[in-house]
């Protein structure tokens, strides 16, 4: 999109349309940015609208903020009512047309009073891009037919290849001992934008995209998603919305190369039918939303469909690597992907069609976050987690539960008798361990939560939560909430049989998604507010081992636990 921005050029060509002077008033100006320095540049193509003796409004600027040359050659050019080539000489931080040029020299505005002629003559220009319709117009900015008007299809033989440049070009001729100078510009719609989802990532991703131009469309199939969920709170949207799946989308917005499809449902079977769709059809952009192994399972079973994504086509996980948490941010990081797919830049990474790849090697890693901030005050005697369970301290072993699973890496949040809990660890020798201090250990869990957040790589999708006072919780539990956890990206946990129905139980992987959530908690209630909020949708491992959630709160706690470990271990021997 080098050069005219179809969103910003839409706001003028509007303006032209409506700004039509009563008779005895002064005529609109047109003003396009032809050259700077006699070649064309990156700015080539800018235009706006000067109205003189008017408010300032949607794609005009009033002549009165000008002075100088560009104001006396819109006022004669106005009073003219010809079109005519202004040279400027402009200095390094003068705005032209409301954009700061960047570097000092000689700029040529083409300037064409508003009229009937001009008006019909640019809206072929507007009907594109509503439309979505690759074009080149040229216009001849110097010669006897100064500001007549053409408009080619993208592949007309006469405009391919300024198209394919995505790139204005001055064209210079000679005849009959005149010059014809003539402008070409790429008019390149921001393309079409096809989202599956309906959740607030789905929301703000519309949102974004809208505002960069693009004509957006939303689709999901679960029957009321889109009018119970927040679109008709946001007014903001302009999306189409469409209540239905693949097939449907596709009929209202057939997918070309000037497409993007988002595909962001959080359900494995919609976005498995969903990829499948777009991956055959000629979209240029295909974004999975998930965790990596996730995406490795969608595309293994795509594969035996033969199904695959087309070369530096799919891009998985969807977004650049801007430390995104909320679904807002996720969707601006998405947003940002599309954006540079368009303009033709290199995105940050995209991935082949044998293998989704990550941004890094690391992304597949998923950290663990032990809390042993707290005080332990029921515990008489000492502190719970530095005494002895058997033969090593309690932290110790959950550390080295941790450590014996897949959780890479695991953060320790200490606070209150942290030196003895540094001693209970000591001698662990494993890279993956991060040990960290919280000075605000007496404001409660929340804030060994925020500090442990903190620590979490920000290419992780989440982070697996266990309690330093919990022994029980072994590798093999570890392991399959964090299974559980790459297969859906939401909220996992253990459950098991209590007196008053199931009760939730560790460890807990939260989903990045929910991170600023869970930071606004204060106290010790901790991250389960956020369980509460979301329990419906998480999911939940049944576990019959209700030995695993048993914690140290006692010394009598401790001396169960010992002699329940004794038991198993003797069992075990035998």
């Amino acid at each position: 999109m080098n050069g005219i921005r179809p969103k910003r050029i839409l706001k003028v060509l509007r303006a032209v349309e409506d700004r039509a002077p009563a008779p005895g008033e002064p005529a609109p100006v047109l003003a396009t940015v032809v050259s700077l320095d006699g070649s064309v540049y990156s700015g080539a193509g800018a235009m706006a609208l000067f109205v003189p003796g008017a408010s300032d409004s949607p794609g005009s600027i009033p002549l009165e903020d000008f002075d100088g040359e560009l104001r006396r050659q819109v006022e004669e050019c106005s009073e003219e009512g010809k079109p005519r080539l202004a040279v400027l000489e402009i200095a390094e931080d003068d705005p032209i047309l409301g954009y700061n040029l960047g570097r000092p020299g000689r700029v040529e505005l083409l300037l064409e009073p508003v009229d009937s002629r001009l008006r019909e003559a640019l809206k072929g220009v507007r009907e594109a891009l509503l439309h979505g319709r690759p074009i080149v117009c040229e216009v001849e900015v110097e010669g006897p037919e100064i500001g007549r008007r053409a408009l080619y299809d993208a592949d007309h033989p006469a405009a391919r290849e300024c198209y394919e440049e995505n790139s204005p070009e001055l064209i210079e001729n000679a005849s009959g001992g005149q010059v014809r100078r003539s402008f070409l510009c790429p008019v390149r719609p921001a393309g079409k934008a096809l989202i599956f989802g309906s959740g607030r990532d789905a929301v703000a991703l519309a949102h974004h995209l809208d505002e960069l131009g693009f004509t957006v469309a939303v689709a999901d199939p679960r029957l009321g998603r889109l009018r119970t969920m927040s679109w008709n709170r946001d007014r903001r949207n302009r999306a189409a919305l469409i209540e239905g799946g693949w097939e449907q989308a596709r009929a209202a917005i057939t997918p070309d190369a000037d497409t993007a499809v988002v595909v962001m449902t959080h359900s494995y079977a919609l976005d498995l039918e969903t990829l499948q769709g777009a991956l055959q059809s000629s979209a240029s952009y295909v974004g999975q939303v998930g965790p990596e192994k996730r995406t490795r399972r969608l595309l293994a079973e795509l594969s035996k469909l033969e199904v695959a994504p087309r070369s530096e086509t799919f891009f998985s996980p969807a977004g650049l690597d801007i430390g995104a948490e909320t679904p807002e941010e996720v969707a601006l990081a998405i947003a940002a992907e599309i954006f540079t797919w368009r303009s033709g830049a290199s995105p940050a990474r995209s991935s082949g069609a044998a293998q989704p790849l990550s941004k890094s090697p690391g992304k597949a890693r998923l950290p663990g976050l032990i809390l042993a901030a707290g005080r332990g005050k029921r515990f008489r005697g000492g502190h719970k987690l530095s005494a002895n369970l058997g033969d090593k301290p309690v932290l110790r072993h959950v550390v080295e539960n941790a450590l014996a699973s897949r959780l890479d890496p695991v953060i320790v949040v200490l606070g209150a008798s942290a030196q003895a809990n540094l001693s209970a660890i000591e001698g662990v020798e494993d890279p993956r361990l991060r040990v960290v201090f919280n000075p605000l250990w007496e404001g409660g869990k929340a804030s060994s939560i925020d500090v442990g957040l903190r620590e979490v790589p920000y290419l992780a999708a989440g982070v697996v939560s266990l309690l330093g006072d919990m022994p029980m919780v072994k590798p093999w539990l570890i392991n399959r909430v964090i299974e559980e956890f790459e297969l859906s990206s939401k909220l996992t946990f253990p459950v098991f049989a209590g007196p008053g129905g199931l009760k939730k139980g560790y460890p807990t992987a939260f989903p990045r998604s929910l991170f600023g959530e869970i930071r606004k908690l204060t106290g010790d209630d901790t991250a389960m507010a956020a369980v509460r909020e979301h329990w419906a949708e998480a999911v939940k491992i049944a576990v019959d081992e209700a030995w695993t959630q048993a914690d140290v709160d006692t010394p009598e706690d401790l001396e169960l636990l010992a002699a329940a470990q004794t038991r198993s271990e003797s069992q075990d021997s035998h």
